[in-house]
């Protein structure tokens, strides 16, 4: 029997097991790099993530 590897899309990406604190390291990125970040729950991991690339709406 072998295991398989599951892969996710997500698995490159900082994850952060609540939005509080995903809230909190955009917000520290945002006054050290002036990076403007959003924060989501992933889909496929189901932890928070940080967002570079979105539209303002």
């Amino acid at each position: 029997m072998t295991e398989e590897t599951i892969y996710l899309p997500c698995s490159e990406k900082l994850t952060f097991d609540t939005q509080k604190q995903a809230a909190t390291a955009a917000l520290v990125a945002s006054h050290q790099h002036g990076s403007k970040l959003k924060i989501y729950k992933c889909r496929y991991c189901n932890l928070w993530h940080l967002a570079s690339n979105y539209e303002d709406n």
